[in-house]
């Protein structure tokens, strides 16, 4: 019994110290000989002998030979091609890395418009990487926004990480703005990609709109009031503040989640797409409307002004936004492929252009608040 328990204790362990090493082995090393990345950008310099030069800038915890302190800092890598650069950045640093901690990743705008398929084609082949860190579009250098200092943070990718989570509380943005989220929508059919778009203003680093792709590159950037509008009508289960306003005193405020279905039909050659948005919130502030509380005609007529601003608001951005950017941003080609099917041979950028798009909006009143006073 005893040489049986002995046996087993033996071979437990053997398996467990192959387990460790499966996941450990050589890789095993001091937190203080390691360099951690947190933020990855990339940024393109054209016009060079090399006609085009990437630099890569990251973002790393490094930690003292004591262990006691992390600090963090930014090493920028340069080459012809992007693998290139991680060799030269290799040649500034004195630690090894150790990948798949990244939170953000950001992305020029300049690159962007190029095309992030070979960004994108780099990260999936390293296994390393952490592909549910975020990815945005940045207006100037990302290594500007890298080493920009943020109050209160070690680096300001701790501040972005956190800026892009948390910003679908409010303005209709969804929460999927990931590596991942990225891979899935490159290259399915009759979809397209936003990405949240970061600016360093005179008050700080803060997101200033969505950057929209057709395919791979980047085709315009849209201010927050479009983003807003945007978002209401593309994502589903988002939430966000809308007002009515007629004076600097008079207005409303509704803080409300939305739900989205669209509806898909083909007359002739020509699709047509019904976008249903229930809205359900509650009153977060109101300086317009007397007897709120009191009233269910008061209730009523908010709830038709607000329906009917909404709507407007919805028509108008379509109105223009269809003729300018010719994409179909708001994923509509995605609810067509499923009712008619793949491969058919459809630009659904073209196709949604040309389509007509009716959107219905419901407006309900969850609570009013704690009432008046």
């Amino acid at each position: 019994m005893k040489k049986k328990l002995h046996t087993k204790f033996i071979i437990s362990m053997i398996l467990s110290a192959i387990f460790l090493w499966s996941f450990i082995g050589s890789k095993g090393e001091l937190v203080e000989n390691l360099s951690v990345p947190i933020g990855i950008g990339i940024d393109i310099v054209k016009n060079t002998k090399q006609d085009e030069l990437y630099r890569l800038p990251i973002a790393l915890y490094v930690s003292d030979p004591s262990g006691n302190t992390t600090t963090s800092t930014v090493i920028v890598g340069e080459a012809n091609t992007l693998g290139g650069t991680r060799e030269n950045r290799q040649v500034k640093n004195n630690k090894r890395y150790l990948l798949g901690l990244e939170k953000v990743y950001v992305i020029s705008e300049e690159y962007a418009r190029d095309g992030v398929r070979e960004l994108i084609d780099i990260l999936v082949h390293n296994p390393q990487i952490n592909d549910k860190a975020f990815m945005t579009i940045c207006k100037g250098k990302s290594e500007d926004i890298l080493k920009y200092k943020v109050e209160g943070y070690a680096n300001s990718t701790e501040f972005i990480e956190g800026m892009i989570k948390n910003s679908n509380y409010f303005n209709f943005f969804a929460p999927q703005y990931t590596m991942m989220d990225l891979v899935v929508r490159i290259d399915a059919e009759g979809r397209n990609i936003v990405l949240p778009y970061l600016e360093i203003k005179d008050d700080g680093l803060k997101i200033t709109g969505i950057a929209l792709f057709n395919d791979q590159k980047m085709v315009a950037k849209l201010d927050m009031n479009e983003a807003k509008i945007l978002n209401l009508l593309r994502e589903n289960k988002v939430q966000g503040m809308l007002t009515i306003q007629k004076s600097p005193k008079e207005y409303i405020n509704y803080y409300a989640k939305s739900k989205r279905k669209v509806k898909c039909y083909k007359e002739g050659e020509k699709f047509k797409f019904i976008i249903d948005l229930n809205l359900k919130g509650t009153i977060a502030s109101n300086e317009l409307y007397k007897n709120f509380n009191k009233d269910p005609k008061v209730l009523k007529e908010f709830t038709n002004e607000m329906e009917s601003s909404i709507k407007k608001q919805c028509e108008n951005f379509l109105s223009v936004a269809k003729c300018e950017y010719k994409v179909d941003f708001l994923d509509l080609g995605r609810v067509a492929v499923a009712k008619y099917g793949r491969e058919t041979g459809v630009d659904w950028n073209k196709a949604i252009c040309e389509s007509d798009i009716e959107v219905n909006v419901k407006v309900k009143v969850d609570t009013e608040g704690r009432g008046e006073y």
